[in-house]
This record gives C-alpha cells, structure tokens and sequence, in this order.
C-alpha cells in the first residue's frame, strides 16, 4: 500500500508533467516503503539514503522545468506558483539535513508522510491550471 496513488492528482494536460507527477509519486512511496523497513528491521539506510537524495534531485529538476515553461510561456501566477515550490524545497530540504544530522526516522517519515495532502492540494489547485494554460499555449506556437 502507498502513501499516494497517481489517481488522487488530476491529469495534467501537459504529457511531460503527468509523467513528472507520476515518477514523483512512485519515489515517494518507495521513501515510505524503505524507512518503514529501515526502522522495525534496523536494516542499514543506505537504499533509504540514495532514495531520499533521489527525490530531492527529483523536485529540484521537477520544479525547475515547470519554473522554465511559465516564464516561456508567460504564466501570469507565475510568482505564486514559484513560491509555493520555494517553500515545498526549503521544508524538504530541512527535514532531509535533519535525518542525516541525527538519524531520527521520526524526522524523514514527518515529511514523507504530510508530503502527500500538499502534492494532492497543490497539484490539483496550482498544477492543472498550469497544465492547461501551457497546454494551450503551445498548441498555438
């Protein structure tokens, strides 16, 4: 069972962004899968680790191609847009130095576990909009 289903987001418009979405979500529910494991069997967390430094990469490149095609496209949300991701990254990238600074799995699943209702909130309210005006605005370019 999963944190999050690729069901609970709205389709995007947008292929690329689907896909993106859809890849984000997979790597989340392996970061749950595998500090759950790394907690109750006190395995060794270097998949855990490789995984969450996966997911970071993931977002930053993630957020930076949609950051790209809103300034191309001229997006006029654009700087609310950023600044939800900005404040995503800065929570993301918090809680990733505190579990390597102390080992406490309480810190990473935190994260991991809340990261779903704002994907769902953000994707569907911020997300789709996005999708659909740059899904337009190609198809006349």
């Amino acid at each position: 069972m999963g944190l999050i289903y690729a069901e609970q987001v709205e389709e995007m418009d947008l292929e690329e962004m689907q896909k993106t979405h859809e890849n984000e979500i997979q790597i989340l529910n392996d970061i749950d899968k595998l500090a759950t494991q790394c907690q109750i069997q006190k395995t060794p967390t270097d998949a855990l680790e490789a995984k969450l430094k996966e997911y970071v990469e993931h977002v930053h490149a993630h957020f930076a191609n949609e950051e790209r095609l809103m300034k191309e496209y001229n997006f006029p949300k654009y700087d609310m847009h950023k600044t939800a991701h900005d404040i995503f990254l800065s929570d993301l990238e918090h809680s990733s130095r505190e579990w390597r600074k102390y080992g406490d799995f309480k810190k990473i699943l935190n994260f991991i576990r809340k990261t779903p209702e704002w994907i769902v909130l953000h994707v569907n309210s911020v997300d789709a909009p996005t999708s659909a005006f740059l899904a337009q605005k190609m198809n006349k370019d």
